[in-house]
């Protein structure tokens, strides 16, 4: 199994997970569990995946979770986009794992350029208000954020750091 396997119109199963309310009282962990739990058979368990896509898949799943994204394709885009303007990462540094990991590099060769791009614009309108999340953002979410952030509310985090869900 790659890390994502993609198929369309899977995500309704996923819609209404706990951790997609603003104020959810989950765990940072607990919402990654929850999320995991509900894409069973389509998101690949980090511990399953090579160490170095591992990470980079970890810290992806983890921004699902923060910014209350499921697994449709949309979605995914938006992980991308709220990854790129509300993360330290840096945007070199994404578009290095992007196009260096193996497991990502198979999900785009899957989807395809044509997909990629319907998606990208589709997501544009919601792009813009991720654009203006991020400027009113306190700080930027951590990349790969501290383990003792595993034990904290999801609720209490988007507190801190000014993250509202769109």
């Amino acid at each position: 199994m790659t890390a994502l396997a993609l198929s369309p119109g899977f995500a309704a199963h996923a819609a209404g997970a706990g951790y997609q309310n603003q104020d959810a009282k989950q765990t940072l962990a607990e919402g990654l569990e929850e999320y995991y739990a509900r894409n069973l058979g389509r998101v690949a368990r980090p511990e399953t995946l090579a160490p170095g896509s591992a990470e980079l898949f970890r810290c992806h799943d983890l921004c699902h979770v923060i910014f209350g994204l499921d697994t449709t394709l949309p979605d995914e885009g938006m992980a991308d986009i709220r990854t790129l303007l509300s993360c330290d990462v840096g945007w070199r540094r994404y578009a290095e794992y992007l196009t260096r990991d193996p497991e990502a590099k198979a999900i785009f060769n899957e989807l395809g350029f044509l997909n990629a791009l319907g998606v990208t614009l589709g997501v544009l309108p919601r792009a813009v208000l991720a654009l203006i999340e991020a400027f009113r953002m306190k700080k930027r979410w951590p990349w790969n954020p501290p383990a003792e952030f595993e034990t904290r509310t999801l609720a209490e985090l988007r507190e801190e750091f000014g993250i509202r869900l769109i």
